[in-house]
């Protein structure tokens, strides 16, 4: 939408412009941000489920549920709990990188490491294969980005995405913080231009910084 200026006026127009230019960004670092890294809880939640999942459906179920939406970035527990896996560009993971994660990953590769533990060291080999199965999936709780160790290699993140979004432009923790940064900088530009009142500056800096 084109806005009218008096081209009488050069200040009046470059800050009308600023304001059109600044309000952009925002609006468009708003929309990128309608789903969002997921919490903690919810992703152990979803580890839990899927194995419940897994149990009752005997394992075909699951498996049989999973490679139906396993285009769209989820397994069945994420499909329940609206769950998303994503590359770290913001792109959804695809049918490939979802069988890499969940089949290839997490079930033939953990498989192959019981296996040879418990060749090398007997029974005991079972206890060390949880432990490190367990620190692998719990990664997540102290990683800033919420990855676990298998999300990191693959370069995925999980986002909670009650909209179903699909493609919903997601950074890692450290770029969002820029991201949050460029807004400020933005908001105190528009402040200083006369286009913000202090009032109005400190409620959307406040909403700001909630965000991170």
């Amino acid at each position: 939408q084109l806005v009218r200026t008096d081209l009488r006026d050069p200040a009046a127009a470059d800050s009308r412009w600023s304001a059109c230019r600044l309000g952009g960004a925002m609006a468009v670092a708003q929309q990128a941000r309608t789903v969002a890294l997921a919490s903690r809880k919810r992703r152990l939640a979803g580890y839990v489920l899927d194995i419940l999942l897994f149990i009752f459906t005997l394992g075909l179920g699951w498996l049989m549920w999973f490679l139906i939406i396993a285009r769209h970035g989820q397994t069945p527990a994420k499909a329940v709990i609206s769950l998303r896996v994503v590359r770290v560009d913001g792109h959804v993971a695809t049918y490939g990188w979802m069988l890499l994660r969940e089949i290839g990953v997490k079930i033939v590769a953990f498989a192959v490491l019981n296996a040879i533990l418990a060749w090398l060291i007997g029974d005991v080999g079972n206890w060390v294969f949880v432990a490190v199965f367990a620190a692998c999936a719990l990664w997540c709780v102290r990683d800033k980005d919420r990855q676990c160790l298998w999300d990191k290699a693959l370069t995925t993140l999980v986002v909670y995405d009650p909209a179903g979004l699909g493609a919903p432009g997601v950074t890692p923790a450290s770029m969002a913080s820029s991201d949050a940064a460029g807004n400020l900088r933005a908001l105190a530009e528009m402040r200083d231009r006369g286009l913000l009142t202090d009032a109005e500056f400190e409620e959307r800096r406040q909403r700001e910084l909630e965000r991170l």
